[in-house]
């Protein structure tokens, strides 16, 4: 067993775009083609775990597990989620690699409406394949359209980390982080009616002894205060 002392890297960087996109149906399987390329993909064993109704669409819990087939070498390499009826198609994108132990992502998302989230694995070998989720929305994120002044002069993100604090070695665990960010998605105004440009957490990566863990892509669907949790497991006998 040996300690984990918190150097573990997550390292995001923040987004500024000046004008919203909008998204269709149309425009996620684009985005999906764009994405893995105009194959056929089949419909597979992806659990998405998100309440069947919510009252509000501002921050929707989502959990995304991939089962690995132990009998083949091949891995769940990247996921990608979309929402058709949100403004812009894709959720997230992320790269999982063998350091992760498992595919598993938590986070919570922002929904316009009532719609089918869709996710799109591919695995390592090539191999592509998808499922959905219905979510039911009362009270879409889209409808709050008034941006209050959330980044005052001098503001800058601050990020939590939570991890065991010893593992075994090839133990599975999770971490879990916060990033204090309001992620303005760009679709608001201010009081006094101007635009209030994107300004979202896009990238997060986590390094743990100079090698890569997971990398994330972020969108302006996911929630403020983004929170992530992944599986991750160490091969090596060495303190973090």
């Amino acid at each position: 067993m040996y300690c984990l002392n918190r150097r573990i890297f997550l390292l995001s960087s923040t987004a500024f775009i000046s004008s919203p996109i909008l998204a269709d149906e149309i425009d996620v399987i684009k985005a999906i083609e764009s994405d893995f390329g105009n194959y056929k993909i089949t419909d597979g064993k992806i659990t998405i775990n998100m309440p069947d109704f919510s009252d509000s669409g501002a921050s929707v819990p989502m959990e995304i597990f991939i089962p690995t087939n132990s009998t083949t070498n091949s891995f769940p390499r990247k996921l990608n989620v979309y929402a058709p009826k949100n403004p812009r198609p894709r959720l997230l994108s992320i790269v999982f690699t063998e350091h992760c132990g498992e595919a598993r992502i938590s986070t919570r998302v922002r929904l316009g409406s009532f719609q089918d989230i869709i996710a799109v694995v591919e695995n390592t070998d090539g191999y592509k394949f998808t499922a959905k989720k219905h979510v039911n929305v009362t009270y879409g994120a889209c409808e709050d359209i008034v941006a209050n002044d959330q980044f005052p002069p001098g503001w800058t993100p601050k990020m939590r980390i939570s991890a065991p604090k010893s593992v075994l070695k090839d133990e599975i665990f999770t971490v879990r982080t916060i990033i204090n960010h309001p992620m303005e998605t760009g679709l608001r105004h201010d009081k006094t009616g101007l635009h209030v440009p994107i300004r979202i957490v896009e990238n997060f990566t986590c390094i743990a002894n100079g090698t890569e863990i997971i990398k994330i892509k972020l969108e302006p669907a996911i929630a403020a205060n983004p929170y992530l949790a992944f599986s991750m497991k160490l091969q090596k006998d060495s303190d973090l």
